[in-house]
C-alpha cells in the first residue's frame, strides 16, 4: 500500500486535491482566509500585522540569495541563526515604517525624476547615453513591461524620500575629522618584554579529577553531530547526449519552418526635439508648449537647417539633447504609438510637424531606414545547428531522466541498476552531517541534505527521489550507515583536555608573573629584558598583537615612560612606551576617503535614529513570538 502511494505521488496529489476542493465549496474561501489571517502576528506596525507566513517567506528569500551567491559553500545552519532571523524581522518592520511615513506625507516621484533615474541606469545605456532598445530588452529579460517597472521605481523613489535626505545631509565636522585622523595616525615608540607561558608549563600539574570536571562542565564541546555514510550518482545531459549529429536536410527544413525567426523587421533611426509638458498641465501651458514646438518645427524644415544644433539648444529630453536629439535605431513597438506612427510615416531626411505624446510635443527628423530582411541560411547556419543539437539533446535527456527515475524508484534498495544503465560512477562519502560536506557540490546541496536525512532515506535505507541539482543535472542518494549524535567518551578526549588545562594554567602563571613585573616597572623604570624599540600606530601595528597594541594606544601618556601589559596568544606582554609623536598629516585624498567612510557611518547612525523615532510614532510592537529569533512555522 505504501509502495503504491510512494511510486504514484503525482496521482495521489491529484486525488487529494479532489478531496480537498469540496471543502472550499462548503466552508468557503473566506473561511479559509479567516483561518489563515487568524495566525498570531509576530509584530504590528501602524496597526498592521507582520505574520509568521510573511516572515518565513522573507527568511527563505534571504537564504536563497545567500545560496545563489555562495553555491556549494553555502551552509544553511551557519546562516540561519537567531541574529539573522532578528535582522530579517527588523527589515520587514523598517520597510513598513518607511512606507507608512511616505504615505502619510504624500511623498511621490515626478515624471522628470523618474525619467532621469531611468536614463542614468548603466544597463540601459549605450556609449554613455540612454538606449530605448536596451531599456526594453533589459525589462523583457526580467519579465517586466515599462509600465510595471516604472510603477515600481516610482514607488521606490517615493520611499527613498523618507531616509534619503537624512543620509545626504550627514556630514562630519572638520574638527572632528582632524581629531579622528590624529588619533588614528598618532605614533608611539615602544619596547616589549614577553613572559612566555611555555616557561611555566613544568610547574603545572593537572589532576584526573580536574580533567573529569572540565569534561562534565563542557560536554557539549565534545559532542559529535549526527552523520551518515552515503552513496550517490549524478546524471547530467552530457552523460547521455554524446554523438548528436545534424544533417543538411535537418538544417534546411528547420530554416524553412522558422523563417519568421530570422526576419529582421524594418528599423528606423530618428532625432527629435522634445518640448516637455505634463499631461495634467493646464490647456494654456500645453498650448504654449505646442507653439514653441511648432516654431522649432518651422525652423527645422527651413533649407540648410541644423537639426542637431536646434535639438542641443532647445530639446528638453536630457537623454538625447546632448547628442543632437539622436535616438538611435528602433523598430515598431519600441516607442510610444504617436511617435512611432509619425516616425514610420516620414521619408529619409524629412522633418515632421508637431507630434503630441504623454511626454510633451516632439519634432522628429528621420535620419535612417533599414528595410525588413530575412537573414540567409549561410548567416544563421551555425545557430540552427546548435539549436537542433540542443533540441535533440533535450529529448534524449528527457528520455534518460524518465528511465533514471524509474530505476531509482523501482529498485529502491540500490543505485547499481541506474548507474549501470547510464555508465555512471557510484560515489561514496563518509561522515556527512546535516551541514553537508564543504567543497562537494552534491553533498553540500540543501535539497540533497534534506533528502539524505529524511525518514525514508535515513531510517528505511531507501534511495532518495531524483533531485535536481541544476538544470539538466540530477542526483539520487542513499544512506549506507547512520551514526547518531553522541558525546565522545572521556578516554578519547582526556589528553586534549589535559593539554588545554595545562596551557590555561601556564598562561595564568605567566600573567601573574607579568603583573608583578609590571607593578615593579611602574615603580622603578628599567629596560632590562626589553627588545629593540619600534614605532607603532593604530594604522601601523608593525606585527604587535592586537590586544597589546590596543593597550598601548589607550594608555595615558602624560608621564613617560609608561607601562602596560596584555595577554597575547601564549604569553603575557609588557610594553614600555617611551615616546609619543604626531604622524605627518595624510594627503588630502586619503583624508577625503576616510571622511567619506565616516559620513556613511554617520548617515547610517542617523537613519537608525530616524527609524527608532518612527517605531515610537507608529507604535511598533513585537510579540513574544517575534522576540529574538522568530521561530519558523516550517521547523
Amino acid at each position: 500500500m505504501f509502495d503504491l502511494i510512494r511510486n504514484h505521488r503525482r496521482w495521489m496529489q491529484f486525488v487529494l486535491l479532489l478531496l480537498i476542493l469540496p471543502s472550499f465549496v462548503f466552508v468557503g474561501i473566506q473561511g479559509y482566509s479567516s483561518f489563515m489571517e487568524g495566525e498570531k502576528a509576530l509584530a504590528k506596525v501602524a496597526g498592521e500585522s507582520v505574520t509568521q507566513q510573511e516572515f518565513d517567506a522573507a527568511v527563505r528569500n534571504r537564504l536563497d540569495q545567500l545560496r545563489s551567491m555562495m553555491g556549494a559553500q553555502f551552509d544553511p545552519q551557519a546562516f540561519d541563526t537567531p541574529a539573522m532571523r532578528q535582522a530579517v524581522l527588523d527589515e520587514i518592520i523598517n520597510t513598513r515604517l518607511i512606507a507608512a511615513e511616505a504615505s502619510k506625507n504624500h511623498f511621490s516621484a515626478s515624471d522628470d525624476q523618474l525619467r532621469a533615474t531611468i536614463q542614468a541606469i548603466p544597463a540601459v545605456q549605450e556609449n554613455g547615453r540612454f538606449s530605448n532598445a536596451r531599456y526594453r530588452d533589459a525589462l523583457a529579460a526580467q519579465g517586466m513591461t515599462p509600465v510595471m517597472f516604472e510603477s515600481q521605481l516610482r514607488r521606490d523613489l517615493a520611499l527613498q524620500q523618507v531616509l534619503g535626505p537624512v543620509a545626504q545631509s550627514a556630514a562630519v565636522p572638520d574638527a572632528v575629522m582632524d581629531r579622528l585622523v590624529a588619533a588614528a595616525t598618532e605614533r608611539r615608540q615602544i619596547q616589549t618584554l614577553r613572559i612566555a607561558a611555555a616557561d611555566y608549563r613544568a610547574k603545572v600539574n593537572v589532576s584526573d579529577d580536574e580533567v573529569k570536571a572540565y569534561y562534565e562542565a563542557n560536554r557539549s564541546r565534545f559532542e559529535l553531530p549526527e552523520r551518515v555514510d552515503a552513496q550517490y550518482v549524478v546524471l547530467d545531459q552530457g552523460a547521455v547526449t554524446t554523438g548528436v549529429s545534424v544533417s543538411d536536410e535537418d538544417i534546411k527544413g528547420y530554416y524553412e519552418q522558422n523563417q519568421a525567426r530570422y526576419r529582421q523587421d524594418e528599423q528606423r533611426r530618428a532625432s527629435h526635439i522634445l518640448i516637455a509638458v505634463d499631461s495634467s498641465a493646464s490647456e494654456a501651458a500645453r498650448e504654449e508648449a505646442r507653439k514653441k514646438a511648432q516654431a522649432l518645427a518651422d525652423q527645422a524644415k527651413a533649407p540648410n537647417a541644423d537639426f542637431a544644433k536646434l535639438a542641443r539648444e532647445n530639446s528638453q529630453d536630457p537623454g538625447s539633447a546632448r547628442n543632437g536629439g539622436d535616438l538611435d535605431w528602433f523598430g515598431r513597438g519600441m516607442m510610444v504609438k504617436p511617435f512611432e506612427d509619425a516616425a514610420f510615416a516620414l521619408k529619409q531626411g524629412e522633418v515632421s510637424g508637431v507630434v503630441p505624446t504623454d511626454y510633451g510635443f516632439h519634432v522628429i527628423k528621420l535620419t535612417g531606414i533599414r528595410p525588413a530582411v530575412v537573414k540567409p541560411l549561410a548567416e544563421v547556419r551555425s545557430q540552427i545547428v546548435e539549436e537542433i543539437k540542443q533540441q535533440q539533446a533535450a529529448r534524449r535527456f528527457a528520455e534518460a531522466v524518465e528511465q533514471f527515475t524509474n530505476l531509482v524508484y523501482e529498485q529502491s534498495d540500490t543505485l547499481d541498476p541506474a548507474a549501470q544503465k547510464f555508465s555512471l560512477k557510484i560515489q561514496e562519502a563518509q561522515g556527512v552531517t546535516r551541514s553537508g560536506q564543504s567543497g562537494n557540490d552534491v553533498l553540500g546541496n540543501p535539497k540533497v541534505l534534506q533528502a539524505l536525512f529524511s525518514d525514508e532515506v535515513l531510517r528505511e535505507k531507501r534511495n532518495s527521489g531524483v533531485i535536481e541539482l541544476a538544470p539538466n543535472r540530477l542526483a539520487a542518494v542513499r544512506v549506507t550507515r547512520h551514526i547518531a549524535a553522541a558525546v565522545q567518551p572521556l578516554a578519547d578526549v582526556a589528553a586534549g583536555i589535559r593539554k588545554q588545562l595545562t596551557e590555561d594554567k601556564a598562561i595564568d602563571l605567566a600573567r601573574a608573573a607579568g603583573e608583578e613585573r609590571l607593578k615593579a616597572l611602574r615603580a622603578q623604570d628599567s629596560t632590562q629584558g626589553f627588545g629593540a624599540a619600534t614605532t607603532v600606530a593604530r594604522n601601523a601595528p608593525q606585527g604587535v598583537a592586537p590586544a597589546v597594541l590596543d593597550a598601548v594606544m589607550k594608555a595615558p601618556t602624560d608621564k613617560l615612560p609608561a607601562f602596560v601589559g596584555a595577554i597575547a596568544s601564549d604569553a603575557y606582554v609588557i610594553a614600555r612606551i617611551a615616546k609619543v609623536e604626531a604622524a605627518p598629516k595624510p594627503d588630502a585624498s586619503a583624508i577625503a576617503g576616510e571622511k567619506s567612510m565616516m559620513e556613511r557611518r554617520w548617515a547610517q547612525a542617523e537613519q537608525l535614529a530616524v527609524l527608532q523615532t518612527l517605531r515610537e510614532k507608529y507604535k511598533v510592537s513585537v510579540s513574544a513570538e517575534g522576540q529574538g529569533a522568530a521561530p519558523s512555522s516550517e521547523r
